[in-house]
């Protein structure tokens, strides 16, 4: 699952849940910057969950700040679930 597209997703995950199309993301977008509340957030990374069943850590979650951060965590949650 390492070609795992984390922008695409979340771009999805965001027109599934609230119904708006976000475009222009790059690693570097701070999801801050997108007009979404905490609640939006979470419920989009509920989406990511579901679709590549993995569970991110809150804790872990909660230091992300760009698209760029949440891909390397989302590939490091897949990683730790596949194993070596």
């Amino acid at each position: 699952m390492s070609d795992v597209d984390v922008i695409g997703l979340f771009k999805q995950a965001a027109l599934e849940v609230h119904g708006r199309k976000l475009d222009a993301l790059e690693a570097t977008t701070e999801i801050s910057t997108l007009g979404l509340d905490s609640v939006a957030v979470m419920e989009m990374t509920g989406c990511l969950e579901d679709k590549l069943k993995i569970r991110i850590p809150d804790e872990e979650l909660a230091e992300v700040q760009t698209l760029g951060e949440l891909d390397a965590l989302i590939r490091r949650v897949i990683a730790g679930k596949e194993g070596p």
